[in-house]
């Protein structure tokens, strides 16, 4: 699966980007929520759309609440799966946002992989046929 990863702090995107490319995803990387916008309209543009967004709560310039706004008012985005992954103990507001599931940090890589799964199943369930958008499920 396309999975774009948005977090500001470098370190912890790159670990976040290295559980989901060993369990077979293809990740692309947007230090906050602008660049994240930017991204997902130029691999959607390019043919190879996103199809699941990992983000942080707490970003500079459009933080992970707007993100999720913006992609579920946005006619090309709103059916992506949104994993939001925060320190923060507040887990309805991501929830009113749109994001299909939060997972606290601190997470260990299991934790990553099992929230980034049961996100493709919401979206199977959402749209059991697909509608046009194939999920490259590793294995």
């Amino acid at each position: 699966m396309r999975v774009l990863v948005v977090d500001d702090d470098p370190d912890l995107g790159l670990l976040v980007e290295l559980f989901l490319v060993r369990a077979g995803h293809r990740v692309v990387l947007a230090a906050d929520g602008l660049e994240a916008l930017a991204l997902l309209d130029q691999c959607a543009i390019s043919g190879d759309a996103v199809e699941l967004v990992v983000l942080d709560w707490t970003m500079p310039r459009l933080d992970g609440i707007g993100l999720c706004r913006a992609v579920r008012a946005h006619p090309r985005h709103h059916g992506l799966g949104l994993l939001m992954v925060t320190a923060l103990a507040d887990l309805t507001t991501p929830t009113a946002a749109g994001a299909d599931a939060v997972l606290a940090k601190p997470f260990t890589g299991a934790r990553l992989l099992a929230a980034v799964d049961g996100v493709a199943e919401t979206m199977r369930r959402r749209d059991p046929l697909g509608g046009g958008r194939t999920l490259d499920l590793p294995g």
